[in-house]
């Protein structure tokens, strides 16, 4: 068997080195193929031209200057495709594009919405009450109390209670006012007490109805469209209902009415309380410090003088008191006394001379 003179031992020692380099060829085009069209072109011209080493290899006949024209190939192909790698890398060296910023607008705009709902402010029901304790001198306390009541009058303000003492002998002057005030007005009630008048103590307490007046309203618009319902139910002119269905639809508004009433009553205090701030004042003359030497033995005399004064003046009323009485008795009593003693009397005159004529017994 002849062997052709190309392909002797020399052709055989470039084989393998010729296959390595073309691998190596078809790995570095298929990592350009996604950063270049001219490298994709490239990987498809490297392949081909591999299937063309791959022949040469395994042919006949071929003639060592097509051999190394066909070597010569792909290393001119591998320098053509190397400016679309220079490309590729200053494609994926090249930063990044920042995000877009957002419009001030939008985002000022949802702050200030943002701020809005967060500062929105709730209504609250308080009821707030004031107790005052008010020292005058004697002979003003009356006017004072008149002063004020007539204030009270005149502003957005009614007075719920009032009661006036004036100086006696046996006790000093009082008084005192319960009024429910507008919170706005307070001040000016306050103010005409004047400079006479002292304060002695003024306690303010107050009380959150916040979740009552809630709780009411909500029952109030519950009941209520309740109630439109059934009168929605009783207008339907389509629907046959028995007599029976109607008077208990009936009677259920009658309920509901009630329930409604009732809760409209409730809220009704709830406002009474809430709207306007209850103020009460108690009016007390001022103390007189008379200059002197105490004495406690003095003191005890004089308490003990008052004692015996006001047991002998119960003991007089006591006996003013029985007076009546003894008068009765002594009427009826009397008679009565001297009539069972006389029948007494007469019994023991007839049983002496019935003694006096028995027979003597004898044995």
């Amino acid at each position: 068997m002849s062997h052709h003179p190309l392909h002797s031992d020399r052709p055989s020692l470039s084989v393998l080195p010729q296959s390595v380099r073309l691998l190596a060829l078809a790995l570095a085009a298929s990592t350009l193929v996604a950063c270049s069209p001219d490298a994709s072109t490239a990987v498809s011209e490297a392949k081909s031209e591999g299937a063309d080493a791959a022949a040469f290899t395994s042919g006949a006949g071929q003639a060592d200057g097509v051999a190394l024209e066909r070597r010569a190939r792909p290393r001119t192909m591998l320098e053509e495709a190397s400016p679309a790698k220079a490309v590729a890398a200053k494609l994926m060296s090249a930063p990044m594009p920042a995000p877009a910023p957002m419009a001030p607008v939008a985002a000022g705009a949802g702050m200030d919405t943002a701020a809005s709902v967060s500062t929105a402010p709730s209504q609250r029901f308080l009821a707030v009450s004031h107790r005052m304790q008010i020292e005058s001198p004697a002979a003003e306390l009356a006017g004072l109390w008149e002063t004020v009541k007539s204030t009270c009058e005149r502003l957005d303000c009614y007075v719920e209670g009032s009661a006036l003492q004036r100086e006696t002998a046996q006790s000093a002057a009082s008084a005192y006012l319960t009024m429910r005030i507008n919170p706005r007005d307070f001040a000016m009630l306050t103010a005409t007490l004047g400079g006479n008048a002292k304060i002695l103590n003024h306690q303010t307490s107050t009380e959150d109805k916040t979740s009552q007046v809630i709780d009411v309203e909500a029952q109030i618009k519950n009941r209520s469209e309740y109630r439109d319902s059934l009168r929605e139910l009783l207008r339907e002119k389509n629907v046959k209902r028995t007599l029976q269905d109607l008077i208990e639809i009936r009677d259920t508004m009658s309920q509901v009415q009630a329930e409604i009433d009732a809760a409209a009553t409730q809220r009704a205090l709830l406002e009474r309380e809430t709207a306007k701030q209850l103020v009460q004042m108690q009016f007390q003359p001022q103390r007189v410090i008379v200059s002197g030497t105490y004495s406690p033995w003095r003191q005890t005399w004089q308490r003990s003088w008052d004692t015996l004064a006001f047991s002998a003046q119960n003991l007089v009323v006591t006996a003013a008191g029985l007076i009546p009485w003894l008068v009765v008795l002594a009427v009826v009593g009397v008679p009565l006394w001297l009539g069972v003693r006389r029948r007494l009397g007469s019994r023991s005159k007839a049983a002496s001379p019935a003694a006096a004529n028995a027979p003597a017994h004898t044995e």
